[in-house]
């Protein structure tokens, strides 16, 4: 991979935690994945989650098969009460999810209501389940979201996972 083929909010992830999750995004997040988002996440259509479930467990199993643990991003209690579904575990269902972390109570704003610099800014949302620290160690880690901004949540969490001893941390999630 060349120096212009890393984007400018990896670079500043590649500075500040030297590997890079080399994120898998299976689609552009344009108009139409906007519209699409707003339907399934904030609209809470449930159903849309199967439009790319088939395809998002396909690419999964293909490139991250034994060995891995598959890591949802969570969600906060609050946006769970708001949506009653964790859009992330609803996009990837059909897979063995290891859940590891758990957003911070004190975190309090959604993401998605985060601008860009405030996204960037944000201290770390997740604490590692206390109780799942052994299975971090030397283990091979898949984090999973739904959409790819910034980074700041992926590496967010690629940080608990690193600091608790993760072998190889990637990451993939539906848009970019």
């Amino acid at each position: 991979m060349n120096e212009e083929d890393i984007c400018v909010d990896c670079r500043k992830w590649e500075r500040e935690y030297s590997d890079l999750l080399g994120n898998i995004a299976l689609y552009e997040y344009n108009e139409l994945m906007k519209k699409y988002f707003e339907r399934f996440k904030f609209m809470g259509d449930y159903y849309y989650s199967n439009i790319f479930n088939e395809e998002l467990k396909e690419i999964v199993q293909k490139e991250y098969g034994k060995g891995w643990l598959y890591v949802p991003v969570p969600l906060s209690k609050q946006s769970f009460q708001i949506r009653m579904f964790n859009q992330v575990e609803a996009l990837f269902s059909g897979l063995t999810f290891t859940e590891l972390l758990t957003v911070r109570n004190d975190e309090k704003r959604q993401q998605s209501k985060l601008n860009r610099r405030e996204r960037l800014r944000r201290r770390q949302p997740f604490i590692l389940n206390s109780d799942r620290r052994v299975e971090v160690e030397a283990a091979n880690i898949l984090l999973l979201d739904d959409i790819y901004t910034t980074g700041g949540t992926l590496y967010h969490a690629a940080k608990i996972m690193k600091d608790a001893g993760a072998k190889k941390i990637k990451s993939i999630t539906l848009a970019r």
